[in-house]
Parts: C-alpha cells; sequence; structure tokens
C-alpha cells in the first residue's frame, strides 16, 4: 500500500549541525588547523567601546572567505548560500535560528570601517606566518610574477589625458640608491619635463591601460610570490597595469620578507626583470636570483668581449683589458651606465678598432650600472640549478594565476579603485593557501617513527615540485 507523508504536526529537534558536515569537508579541514580570533587584535582599533555591539568581524572575515573558497562573485547571492548551507553557517559560529548579515554590511564595513586600513592585509600575512610555523612555507625556493587583472569598466570609458610630468630615474631600493651615489662619476639627476599622454577610465580612475601582443585593455598589475615547497603565496601587491614589473619586484620581495618573517633564499623570474638593478637589489636582500636572460642589442659580449667577473673587467679580442672607469648619467633615458674603457693609443694597429665605440681618446664599453650582478645572472642560467628554477616557476607562479583566476574569482576585478582590487587579490591569495594548507597538513604520519616520516616527506616535496 502506498503511503503520503501528511504528517504535518510541528516537532521540536535539537540539532548539531557540526554532526551533519562530513569531517573530511574542507571548511571543517581549515576550522581545525587555523584559529581566526587574531582578527579581534587586527580590528580592534576600529570598533568604538560604546554603543550597541556590531557583528561579529569574524563572522564577516569567514563569510567573505567562503565567497572567494568557492567562487562566489555576487555578496547577494554570497548572503542566499549563507542561509541554506548548513556547513557555511557552522564555519562562521551561525546557528540554524541565527540571521546572517545582509550583503549591503560588507561594503558599509568597507566603505566606513575598513577602508585605508591595512586590516585585510594584516589577516592575508598571519595565515602566511602560521604557514611558517607550520613548516609548509620555507622561503628554499621562492617564484614570482605579475599578472593583467581586467578592470571593471567598459572600454568606452577609456579617455585620453594629457598631463605634464617629471620624468625621473626608477626607484629601486634605497640601498640600491646609496650605493649608486658612492659610485665614482655619479651625479644628481637632472629633472625632465615632459606632457605624457595616459589612457584613463571615467569609472576607475585607478587602473592603467597596456598594451602588448598576448593582453590590452584597462586594468591593474597584480604581483604574486609562491613557496615552491607546497605552493603557498606569500607576497600580493597590486599595481595599474602600465607599471613595469622590474620596477616593483624589489619592494614587493622585501615588503612580504618584513611583513612575514620569510628569509627568501633562491628567488625564479622570468625575462621581463632581467634589469642589472634587480639582479644587484636581490643581492643587498641576500636573495640568489634566477631570471630568465633577454636578448639585449648592445650585448658586449656579439662584440667579442669577454667579462672577468673576479677582477671586474673585459678583454677584447685582442686580449686587451677595458677596467672599470665611472659610472655615467644618461639625461635621455634617465638611467645610469657603467664605463670600461682602454686608451685607444693601445688599440691603434688592431684590425677590430672600427667595430669598438671610441670616444674622448679612448675605447669605452656602455653596461648596466649593476652589470658584476647582472652577469652572475647570466653565468647561473647555464645551470642546472637555474633549469629546476625555470621549471617551477612555469608549474607555481603560471599555475598559481591560473587556479586564481579559475576558481577564486581573480579573472576580471569586480570592484573599482586600487584599494578594492587590493582587497579582491589577498582574498583569493588568502582562499588557495587555506585549501593548500589544508591538503598539506593533511599527509597522515602519526603511524610512523620520525626517520620514515622525514623520508617521506622529502620525497613527496621532491616530487610534488617536480610535477606540480
Amino acid at each position: 500500500m502506498m503511503k503520503r507523508n501528511e504528517d504535518k504536526q510541528l516537532k521540536l529537534v535539537c540539532i548539531d549541525l557540526e554532526e551533519m558536515i562530513p569531517q573530511n569537508h574542507l571548511l571543517k579541514q581549515i576550522n581545525k588547523h587555523i584559529s581566526f580570533d587574531f582578527v579581534y587584535d587586527k580590528v580592534a582599533h576600529l570598533y568604538s567601546d560604546k554603543g550597541r555591539k556590531s557583528i561579529d568581524p569574524v563572522v564577516l572575515v569567514k563569510i567573505l572567505i567562503i565567497g572567494y573558497l568557492y567562487g562566489i562573485k555576487s555578496e547577494r547571492r554570497l548572503e542566499k548560500e549563507m542561509n541554506l548551507n548548513i556547513a557555511y553557517r557552522w564555519f562562521c559560529g551561525l546557528d540554524i535560528s541565527d540571521t546572517v548579515p545582509d550583503h549591503s554590511t560588507f561594503s558599509q564595513n568597507r566603505i566606513r570601517r575598513f577602508n585605508g586600513t591595512s586590516v585585510f592585509r594584516d589577516i592575508f600575512n598571519e595565515i602566511v606566518i602560521a604557514c611558517i610555523k607550520k613548516g609548509i612555507v620555507t622561503g628554499d625556493t621562492v617564484v614570482s610574477d605579475g599578472s593583467f587583472i581586467p578592470a571593471n569598466v567598459s572600454a568606452k570609458s577609456k579617455v585620453v589625458l594629457k598631463e605634464v610630468v617629471e620624468k625621473s630615474t626608477v626607484d629601486y631600493l634605497d640601498e640600491l640608491d646609496k650605493e649608486l651615489s658612492e659610485m665614482k662619476g655619479y651625479r644628481v639627476p637632472e629633472p625632465v619635463i615632459i606632457e605624457k599622454e595616459l589612457y584613463k577610465s571615467n569609472t576607475d580612475t585607478d587602473c592603467g591601460y597596456i598594451a602588448q601582443p598576448n593582453k590590452k585593455g584597462l586594468g591593474y598589475l597584480t604581483e604574486m610570490s609562491v613557496d615552491t615547497a607546497n605552493g603557498i603565496v606569500t607576497g600580493v601587491d597590486v599595481f595599474p597595469a602600465n607599471i613595469g614589473e622590474s620596477q616593483i619586484i624589489l619592494k614587493h620581495i622585501k615588503k612580504q620578507m618584513r611583513d612575514t618573517g620569510l628569509v627568501i633564499k633562491n628567488l625564479a623570474l622570468d625575462a621581463g626583470y632581467d634589469v642589472g638593478a634587480v639582479h644587484r637589489g636581490l643581492e643587498f636582500l641576500g636573495i640568489t636570483g634566477y631570471t630568465s636572460c633577454r636578448n639585449y642589442h648592445n650585448n658586449p659580449m656579439k662584440k667579442g668581449f669577454a667579462y672577468i667577473p673576479e677582477k671586474d673587467y673585459f678583454i677584447c679580442r685582442c686580449g686587451k683589458k677595458l677596467t672599470f672607469a665611472s659610472i655615467s648619467y644618461k639625461k635621455t633615458s634617465q638611467n645610469y651606465c657603467r664605463i670600461y674603457s682602454l686608451a685607444r693609443s693601445k688599440c691603434s694597429s688592431c684590425p677590430h678598432l672600427k667595430k669598438c665605440t671610441c670616444d674622448k681618446g679612448r675605447v669605452r664599453l656602455n653596461v648596466s650600472a649593476y652589470y658584476p650582478a647582472f652577469n652572475a645572472n647570466l653565468r647561473r642560467t647555464q645551470t642546472v640549478q637555474y633549469q629546476r628554477m625555470k621549471r617551477l616557476r612555469s608549474i607555481w607562479a603560471e599555475g598559481a594565476f591560473a587556479v586564481l583566476k579559475r576558481e577564486h574569482n581573480l579573472k576580471k576585478a569586480h570592484k573599482r579603485g586600487i584599494n578594492q582590487v587590493s582587497e579582491e587579490c589577498l582574498f583569493a591569495a588568502i582562499a588557495l593557501n587555506l585549501k593548500r594548507m589544508v591538503k598539506t597538513l593533511n599527509m597522515h604520519f602519526d603511524s610512523l617513527n620520525p626517520s620514515l616520516k622525514y623520508l617521506l616527506y622529502y620525497n613527496y616535496s621532491n616530487v610534488y615540485n617536480s610535477f606540480g
């Protein structure tokens, strides 16, 4: 006999939300491995001790993290999902009867409370620090790269602005400026006033315009660093898209080392960072850089010169030495170069003299102001370690951006303004870090002796680094 469920009596039921969630659920694993109580200390100065009670800031942060963990782009939709999903409620500490914060609460907190603060960056840094303490971030090998994030604007909003600006040398690092100022031949850069055309958007004035073969449009450049031990993102910075990657990398690396205490030993970069100042800056930071090389047209090796790094001089095809003379400031390019020279009288009978650059009675070579560091990187590209670092960069840097764009809301910016886009990038990186942290820490070694644990972890790391 067929039965119909027509019993509509009200029942009083006691529900334990935690028991309804599987043990292997991602949110349950995150809750097991990390506590978000540190958020209270990070935001305490933004709340008053008077007035009515606010929504718990940890609840707000956890709801935002859920949105990026599960690729929920709309905060209106996120509010609806919070109402329906038991696991989401449990993770945020909300009971069945509790009211989920309205979607407008997030935007109002950004505008009134969190705008102009470092709260979201502090949360990101605390998670990285927790990963360092747990031993899943080592700093042995780190890769960095930048990626273009299209702005949330219409192409029709693009306008051309003419601005009168002062062109100056790039400020890479304070230590580099100090070293340069102490070199022979240094002179203070002369300001050059130029009129420059800039492409901007009427609806998002912070974004920049980029025009390259594989990417074009208004947007932002997000610079990220990834520790290759387990793929944890250790640094995130956002700039207008028209900023060069080589101009920002040193401060990006220095800031994450300062904020998290991470000691980076080896760093892999692509050819976009092949600049003498970057190579020398990494030496100041105590980092061994492995940067892919550009094909420079004025490479002295093409002219038959050989560099002797131990003595810091060049040897020409006839075996004569060109020693370091001074640095020279080029007003047209707003850059310094390093000059190696030899008296022209010593080369009067040389059959290759016409191919050399000569001025004021000397044969000279103009190279990067930081050529010794530049050449050191060039020599490292011939090693097996460079090939390994290059492979790790393609796996972890490009792979991280692919996952962030595909799964964590970074395919394009959804908000406007550099602070809001930075928030998006930070939360996307937080979501990725939490997933990878859980994956790593869930390796069960409890039943093994310490020696076997070490061997298995070492072999796992090598395989994971090699094949992703």
